[in-house]
């Protein structure tokens, strides 16, 4: 605490220091660009009217291309209001237009389905519509703004989403959890295809999981993030789907951003290839580390060193008659090893473990979209997507005695230098490789029905392997191989999906997916539906139903039990039926109150067998090591509450409040809690900026509270007796009969931004100080035994996470 305190007035002191350098700033005009298309077909709109709402004479026409400059005197915040005869009015509330960086807007205007002379036309405000236009029910839009001024939004689109109601993740992770689901439940999608989980350190420690994300603020687009009911174009996800757009890079103006920072360094490019064509680039770079912060002693990392890197890029390439071309790539590369804990602070045999790691991730793809005079649209991507993840365990050696127990108090075998006791317990290897492709066709075939058709087939290569000692020191015996395969498979999908506007009051959503995974031969026909009724303009009910099906990791179909069998290879897709409902009030403007009402019912879900109670679902580490079923069953219910006030004036908050069940049940048919079953999760999140001249100012805080993970009770005496048998191993015995009865103490944590951003004529300095976990709240997730007290211990998860940084742009 004393240190995080001195952090913060060091930081006060750099921000008032910086303030009397740079000095006033100069006069200048700030410019708004932006292009106007249709939100179905991509189509330019020319001859739309864009104008700044608080401003007069403040307006301008979209050309040729849909494109349209508005330059004006006074930097600030503004709303943006856009119109199209034929087409819904559009309202962007409190657009930032200030500082060295142009603000370029891609306004989509959706096609009114009502006669004029029927009803007056209502304007779409911007936060009450999902990026993909075809979206009733189950969506929420993301705006990238809102990352870089959210308390805990770290930049990270990744934590943004932690701030939604029914999302849970923790201070240690970028790991999402919907209502109840693991992480892993859940799909990315980048650019229209699935993509690898784009963490940083995902899958190194626990399924699904990860540290920071590799996705970034700065050159992602607005996106869509679903929680249930998702339309049919949407495939192999049980539990959310996270629809990310890159953004392109300014096609007029080169530059820059360079932001230096406690945690990591980065850097972003960006302008014009060819302003004749209208090309852009746009190219971000990162170096991540947290040694810097373990030695300022802003974060203990108890000895482990993780080193991230991951660069995003998109090349844009607009035609006038053959469609707009884009190439696009990320790149994750993360690295980790632990040195010995001071022996005070080793308790466990977890303490004296080194997990030597490197993950590497690359996404490299083409797409093109091309609009037809006729309302056809179509869209193809091609990409190729791995995730190539390696990790040796190695156990530093505790002092024995000759018959093999840990001596007391405990020491290291060579206390001057653990390191030349190091024992390896397991090998993995997890690499995957993906060749996928995806096309969709629209069309707009009426202004009162939009249909969409098409598929993605992905084609994965994997060479897999999981080998361990069956007890730790061992150095007579040969490890053990549970999981050795290389090979590939497939997994294909074609979708139908329709909107009909039934009425200016009424819209109805209908589709149907088909998915085949070609390893097990299994078969999928999927249903979705839903609709909208917006009786007046205050008020809408929305609900939808879907089944979904997804495949499980790769590595769970090939488990080899103790005759060498691949004994899960004809596991088939996991389902669920999902059903949701919303319901959402404006009282104004600027606030909205959203209530949702959920339940999802899994069937087909993978168990253990002979009286195994081992559930995927609940799946927390790499490796799945034992033969399973699909005779499982899952159950999620609950509801959400949220108030939201979008910014109006400066202020910007939102709270809302999250009651929720997540079961399971095996072959017995016994409906156990799952492991995500926190039941309970609250968060209240509020900010204010400050227009000081030119320059900004930002304060904002979140506090959030949420149940702790479930839990298997360890069986001390069990535990007691294996120790003094001299049997050294890192894997607790559970009591069996209390699988998940016990739940870790609920968690409160409190994330704090604070942000002074200073605008001159050419660039725009920033310093800010961003703090995740700031009061340093321990999160209890691990149960370990503890050597010494020979008693069960409560390890924390959660850590504080302070960034300081400085952002230059120009």
């Amino acid at each position: 605490m004393n240190r995080m305190k001195y952090w913060m007035m060091a930081a006060t002191r750099q921000l008032a220091l910086i303030i009397v350098l740079l000095g006033a700033t100069t006069l200048q005009a700030e410019t708004l660009r932006g292009t106007v298309k249709d939100a179905v077909t991509g189509e330019a709109l020319i001859g739309a009217t864009v104008k700044i709402v608080e401003l007069e004479n403040a307006a301008a026409v979209a050309d040729m291309d849909g494109n349209f400059t508005i330059k004006i005197s006074k930097g600030g915040r503004y709303t943006i209001e856009t119109n199209y005869i034929g087409y819904e009015p559009s309202i962007m509330k409190e657009i930032m237009i200030s500082g060295a960086k142009e603000v370029v807007l891609e306004i989509a205007l959706r096609e009114n389905s009502t006669e004029l002379k029927e009803v007056i036309v209502k304007p779409r405000v911007n936060k009450e519509a999902t990026v993909n236009p075809s979206v009733l029910t189950g969506g929420v839009m993301l705006s990238m703004e809102e990352a870089s001024r959210f308390a805990g939004g770290y930049n990270d689109p990744a934590r943004l989403v932690m701030s939604f109601a029914g999302v849970s993740g923790d201070a240690g992770g970028s790991g999402l959890s919907i209502h109840g689901n693991a992480p892993e439940r859940m799909q990315y999608r980048i650019e229209g295809v699935e993509v690898f989980t784009p963490n940083h350190f995902n899958d190194m420690w626990n399924a699904g999981y990860g540290l920071v994300s590799g996705l970034n603020s700065n050159v992602i687009a607005n996106s869509d993030f679903f929680t249930s009911t998702f339309n049919a174009n949407y495939n192999n996800a049980l539990s959310g789907v996270f629809d990310v757009k890159m953004r392109s890079g300014n096609n007029s103006k080169h530059e820059n951003i360079l932001q230096i920072g406690t945690v990591s360094e980065e850097l972003t490019l960006e302008g014009p290839i060819s302003r004749k064509n209208n090309s852009s680039y746009i190219i971000n770079y990162r170096y991540g580390f947290t040694s810097l912060v373990d030695k300022l002693g802003l974060v203990d990392t108890e000895g482990s060193h993780m080193g991230f890197q991951d660069f995003s890029v998109k090349l844009n390439f607009p035609t006038k008659r053959a469609g707009t071309f884009s190439i696009f790539g990320l790149g994750l590369f993360d690295t980790n090893h632990d040195d010995p804990l001071k022996i005070e602070d080793a308790h466990s045999v977890y303490d004296a473990s080194n997990n030597d790691s490197k993950l590497t991730q690359i996404l490299a793809g083409a797409s093109h979209k091309i609009h037809f005079n006729n309302k056809w649209t179509w869209r193809t991507t091609v990409a190729y997507n791995m995730q190539h993840l390696k990790s040796n365990m190695h156990y530093y050696g505790f002092a024995r005695t000759e018959n093999g127990t840990i001596k007391q108090p405990l020491a290291y075998e060579d206390p001057n230098n653990p390191n030349s006791k190091m024992y390896p317990f397991s090998q993995q290897q997890m690499n995957e490789d993906r060749l996928v492709f995806n096309t969709e066709l629209s069309k707009q075939v009426t202004s009162k029905w939009l249909t969409q058709f098409g598929g993605e087939y992905s084609h994965r290569f994997f060479n897999l392997y999981y080998r361990s000692h069956d007890k730790l020191y061992d150095t007579v015996n040969p490890m053990t191989e549970y999981t050795k395969m290389k090979d590939n498979t497939g997994l294909a999908n074609l979708f139908w999906h329709n909107i009909i506007n039934v009425s200016d009051k009424f819209s109805l959503s209908a589709g149907i997916s088909g998915n085949y995974f070609l390893l097990s031969k299994d078969l999928s026909i999927e249903p979705r539906v839903s609709f909208k009724w917006e009786p007046n303009e205050k008020n809408n009910f929305s609900m939808g139903y879907g089944l979904h099906s997804m495949i499980e990791k790769l590595d769970a179909y090939f488990y080899r039990d103790g005759n060498d069998r691949l004994v899960n290879k004809d596991l088939g897709l996991t389902k669920a039926h999902h059903l949701h409902a919303t319901y959402m009030h404006k009282f104004n403007s600027n606030l909205t109150l959203r209530v949702n009402a959920f339940y999802e019912y899994g069937f087909d879900t993978p168990v253990g067998i002979n009286g195994s109670t081992y559930c995927v679902t609940n799946r927390y580490y790499n490796y799945t090591d034992e033969p399973l079923v699909n005779k499982g069953n899952t159950r999620n219910y609950g509801g959400d509450i949220t108030l939201e006030h979008y910014m109006s004036h400066g202020f910007f908050g939102q709270t809302n409040f999250s009651l929720y069940k997540a079961e399971y049940r095996g072959q017995d048919k016994v409906w156990r809690n799952q492991l995500y079953d926190r039941g309970f999760m609250f968060k209240i999140l509020a900010g204010k900026e400050w227009m000081i001249g030119k320059n900004v100012f930002n304060v904002s805080a979140k506090y959030s509270i949420q149940g702790g993970l479930r839990y298997t009770p360890v069986d001390v005496d069990q535990m007691r007796n294996r120790v003094e048998a001299g049997i050294i191993d890192d894997s607790p015995i559970y009591k069996e009969g209390e699988e998940f009865t016990k739940r870790f103490d609920p968690t409160s944590v409190v994330d704090l931004t604070i942000s002074y951003k200073i605008n001159k004529r050419k660039v725009s300095h920033t310093i800010a100080f961003e703090g995740l976990n700031v009061l340093g709240a321990k999160v209890p997730q691990y149960q370990r035994f503890d050597l010494g007290t020979r008693d069960v211990r409560i390890d924390d998860g959660g850590i504080a996470f302070p960034n300081i940084f400085y952002r230059l742009d120009f």
